[in-house]
């Protein structure tokens, strides 16, 4: 299943001049992003296949010529024996003609979703044009939400990139923020495709792991009264509860540190759950990890026999 751009070229190192990931694997690596038909001929060459792209629409740069060459590496990413319509990241070469950058989202005839796969390369385009800052930071969140709330393809590209800011960005992750998330995929539960559901799950697991888990520990600790320290270890509670995964023994070791320099009887019990239940979760997955070693092993001892 195509998820635009911007889940492409994931080893690249994430750069300052880009908000997004769209912006730091796409845009940094290309001089032309357009929408239109490569051609079923394609000639192959000694590492790389040829083929004559009919440019419909230019989304990103500048380009005068509606028929051009273009050039890729992967004989399986177009379709052989057919016209492939679609977006396509395009690197002008000096010798001439064009490479292809990534993989194309393909938009063909009938495309149900192709105006939202076009409304989302845009959006992301203009926000790259916009000067580096806080205020471009917002704007890139803004349209996160955005996104995620239509559902469908521009959601299921906003979980991926979500899944790049907890990997890459955590200092960008706010308590409000990830909170607006969670608002945003709730009210269009409905409108997502399993694949975005799966993505946000892991992208909300690893914000929680980067950055919110952090905050509610610090609430805890210096909460301006005990109802906003119980509120916190009530947060730490559902997180877990939603992302176990994303807790730890250090966690569960600053729960109980916490625990002992409060005089609040009943944030210590909040916080003496969450140990407990971290550990309880810590013990399962070593349990399961457990049990595919050991079938792992049986499929060796019988696959030599």
């Amino acid at each position: 299943m195509n998820r635009l751009l911007a889940i492409l070229l994931l080893a690249a190192p994430l750069a300052a001049a880009h908000e997004s990931n769209f912006g730091r694997v796409i845009l940094a690596n290309c001089d032309l992003v357009v929408q239109g038909v490569a051609s079923a001929t394609r000639v192959e060459m000694k590492a790389s296949v040829r083929v004559e792209l009919a440019v419909e629409s230019v989304l990103y740069g500048e380009q005068k010529q509606t028929d051009i060459v273009v050039f890729y590496n992967d004989p399986a990413l177009l379709k052989k024996g057919e016209a492939v319509r679609g977006l396509f990241a395009l690197k002008k070469l000096a010798e001439g003609g064009f490479n292809i950058v990534g993989k194309p989202v393909l938009t063909p005839a009938g495309d149900v979703e192709e105006a939202d796969k076009l409304r989302v390369a845009r959006d992301f385009i203009s926000l790259e044009k916009e000067a580096e800052g806080e205020g471009r930071t917002t704007r890139f969140w803004e349209l996160l939400i955005e996104h995620l709330k239509l559902g469908g393809y521009p959601a299921q590209n906003a979980a991926v990139e979500l899944m790049f800011v907890a990997r890459d960005r955590s200092a960008i992750i706010t308590e409000q923020r990830f909170d607006d998330v969670i608002a945003a995929r709730d009210s269009a539960l409905n409108r997502l495709t399993t694949q975005a559901k799966d993505d946000l799950k892991l992208a909300c697991q690893g914000m929680v792991e980067a950055k919110v888990k952090s905050a509610k520990f610090k609430r805890v600790r210096r909460g301006d009264d005990k109802t906003e320290k119980r509120k916190a270890a009530d947060d730490l509670l559902a997180l877990q509860k939603d992302y176990p995964r994303a807790f730890t023994e250090e966690d569960a070791k600053l729960a109980e540190a916490l625990a002992e320099g409060s005089d609040d009887a009943r944030l210590d019990e909040k916080l003496a759950e969450l140990a407990r239940l971290v550990r309880a979760e810590i013990r399962i997955q070593e349990a399961a990890e457990r049990d595919k070693e050991k079938e792992a092993r049986e499929r060796v001892k019988h696959a030599g026999k």
